[in-house]
């Protein structure tokens, strides 16, 4: 009849010590990874942006190609208890100068889906990142934004045709006509 295995004194120090040493070997590898809650995440395809208690989120340039006509596409929430303008404009627009383009008026604490400002050229493809430039009473902001193919839930988001005598930046504000198939609707304008 074959002995039962068991411990003997002599053994229990050693997988204790064992014990001990892989525990302090598994925890050394939590001290030197960081804590992933406390690294940012931005849970959409947009960025940011914040002017006074004006709130931009999700923002994103929708665009066939380099120097194709962009859609900006996110939302943008006024904080302030006073109605507020925001103008949108290209980097090399606020460089030169400029001071019109496609405004957004928002109410007390209202928020809003932004439609209708679109940008004549974009001067990058699709993947990359261009800058934008928010305006309103608070100063001016510059957003690092990426620009997208109109793709996906993006495929809606077409640009209108801009005329010849339209600056760089279009002053049209409204509700945004989105196309599916051959019929194009406008998109229902909403309010909080």
């Amino acid at each position: 009849m074959p002995r039962p295995v068991t411990l003997t004194l002599r053994s229990r120090p050693a997988l204790t010590a064992a014990a001990v040493l892989a525990l302090a070997v598994l925890g050394a590898c939590s001290t030197q990874s960081p804590v992933q809650t406390d690294a940012p995440y931005l849970p959409a395809d947009g960025v940011p942006a914040a002017l006074g208690a004006v709130q931009a989120r999700n923002l994103v340039v929708v665009a066939q190609s380099k120097g194709a006509t962009g859609v900006l596409s996110g939302f943008i929430v006024n904080t302030g208890d006073d109605t507020l303008s925001v103008t949108f404009l290209t980097r090399a627009d606020s460089e030169a100068g400029k001071l019109d383009g496609p405004t957004v008026e928002l109410g007390p604490r209202q928020q809003d889906r932004i439609r209708g400002v679109q940008f004549a050229e974009v001067p990058v493809a699709p993947g990359a990142l261009t800058e934008i430039v928010l305006k309103s009473s608070a100063g001016q902001t510059y957003v690092t934004v990426p620009v997208l193919l109109p793709d996906g839930y993006y495929a809606t988001i077409t640009a209108t045709p801009m005329s010849t005598a339209t600056p760089t930046t279009s002053t049209t504000v409204g509700p945004a006509v989105e196309t599916t198939g051959t019929a194009a609707t406008a998109a229902p304008t909403t309010s909080p």
